[in-house]
This record gives C-alpha cells, sequence and structure tokens, in this order.
C-alpha cells in the first residue's frame, strides 16, 4: 500500500464571494475520512495551495492498498461556485 502525503484542488474557473469551496477525501473501501482539515478554494481563486485553511491529512487514516476506492467530497462551495474543479492526491510508499 502507500500513504497520502498530500491533497490539493483547482477550479479551472474561480467561484465568487460567501464560504470556500470545500472538499473531504473519503476512502469509500475502508469507510475512513482521509483529510482531519479538509482541503479549501478561498473565494476568487484557482488553487487550494494559497488557501486561508490548509488540508491537513488524517494519519491514522492515510493508508490506501490496491483497488481502494477514493470519493472526493464537495462539503461546501462559494455563492457562485467555482468549475472544473480537480482534486490531486499523492502517495508514496511507507
Amino acid at each position: 500500500g502507500m500513504n497520502l502525503v498530500r491533497a490539493h484542488a483547482v477550479h479551472r474557473t474561480a467561484g465568487a464571494s460567501g464560504t470556500s469551496t470545500q472538499i473531504q477525501v473519503v476512502n469509500i473501501t475502508d469507510a475512513t475520512n482521509m483529510l482531519s482539515r479538509v482541503i479549501h478554494i478561498d473565494p476568487g481563486e484557482t488553487l487550494s495551495t494559497g488557501a486561508t485553511t490548509a488540508p491537513v491529512i488524517n494519519t491514522s487514516a492515510d493508508d490506501v492498498a490496491t483497488d481502494d476506492m477514493l470519493c472526493p467530497d464537495v462539503t461546501a462551495v462559494e455563492d457562485t461556485p467555482g468549475k472544473g474543479t480537480i482534486v490531486i492526491l499523492d502517495f508514496r510508499l511507507p
């Protein structure tokens, strides 16, 4: 298996006003949330890497195995949602 070491996201078109887009990464196979603090993309931004709130990996749920099903779960969006959202996950051998 491998460990999740980085999680970030991008909008191809930025959202506007209100709350940030917030994305949890769920390991469906293990029924666990892989992030203890979700990915944020702030309004008017296209990248999560500059967000006010950085994601935090849940180290007790960062393991994946072959054929694990992972699902991005969008839990909040801007008043005018961003478009073309892509979630990028980086993994490393333990």
